[in-house]
Order: structure tokens, then C-alpha cells, then sequence
């Protein structure tokens, strides 16, 4: 879902800079880097028999990155039900699906009346690659025969 990111600490509460109403809001996270959340992230979910939509506490440990990291990603096919500010998308629920399989992975925030931008991958939706070894555990074969010389 994104290239090679580099943690950074989260920092929700920041003041985002001053700009012109016309202009886009910054970016939470930096390009580049990606950030854990490690409160609940309130999402809103439709109850089929009370036919109303209501707010859950919604996954914690959410993944926040900078949109221009994401790849393979496309925007949710009926996007009258993910809630829609004036201008771009508020995030209530998952409203960027995975290009591969259609499963609701993210949510993305880019409405004008947000002080920043951002996504959330859900913890639940997408995998991690494991960490590359660290070099001093790994040993080619021929070399512990060099050492006995």
C-alpha cells in the first residue's frame, strides 16, 4: 500500500501552519514517513436493523502516512456513503480500497476544513514486511570454513 516509510512520532495536536482559505491544508505526516496512532480512531458504521449509521471507537493503532506514500490504492466505489466535507472526503470509515482486492483498507481526510491531511491504514487491513536482517546475522555458507584458516 506505500513504498519504504520511515517511523516518525505522531503529533496530532501540532499546530498546523497559517494559510489562505483557497489553499490546501499541509500534510500531517511528512512523505516518506509513517506514524502510529495509538488511540482509537472513531469511525461511523451502518447497523442494518436499526438502519441508521452511528459512531464506534473504531481500531486503535491506526497507521498514518502522507497520501503521495500510498500506491496501489483507489477510492471507494459509492463515496456518498463515506461522508463528504464541502470540498474532499472526511474520514468516516474506510474510503480508499486496496486496487488488488477491493477490501476497505484506509481513510482518508483531505475536506478543506481540516487543519491537516492525512490517511489511516487500518492494523487490521494491511501487512508489514518484515525488517531486512541485520547484516551481522547473516553469514553465507563458505564463510565459517574462511574463519577456520
Amino acid at each position: 500500500m506505500t513504498l519504504d516509510l520511515v517511523e516518525t512520532g505522531y503529533e496530532p495536536f501540532r499546530r498546523p501552519p497559517r494559510r489562505e482559505l483557497h489553499e490546501d491544508a499541509p500534510q500531517l505526516i511528512p512523505r516518506g514517513r509513517f506514524a502510529v496512532d495509538p488511540e482509537p480512531f472513531p469511525v461511523l458504521v451502518f447497523v442494518p436493523g436499526i438502519e441508521r449509521t452511528v459512531a464506534d471507537k473504531g481500531p486503535r493503532g491506526t497507521i498514518v502516512v502522507n497520501v503521495e506514500d500510498l500506491i496501489a490504492v483507489e477510492p471507494h466505489p459509492d463515496p456518498s456513503s463515506m461522508g463528504f466535507g464541502c470540498c474532499g472526503l472526511d474520514p468516516h470509515g474506510p474510503n480508499l480500497m486496496c486496487a488488488g482486492c477491493g477490501q476497505g483498507i484506509a481513510a482518508k481526510a483531505n475536506d478543506c476544513g481540516m487543519p491537516w491531511h492525512w490517511v489511516r491504514l487500518f492494523p487490521d487491513a494491511v501487512l508489514g514486511a518484515p525488517p531486512p536482517p541485520k547484516q551481522s546475522t547473516v553469514h553465507r555458507r563458505h564463510d565459517k570454513h574462511r574463519r577456520g584458516r
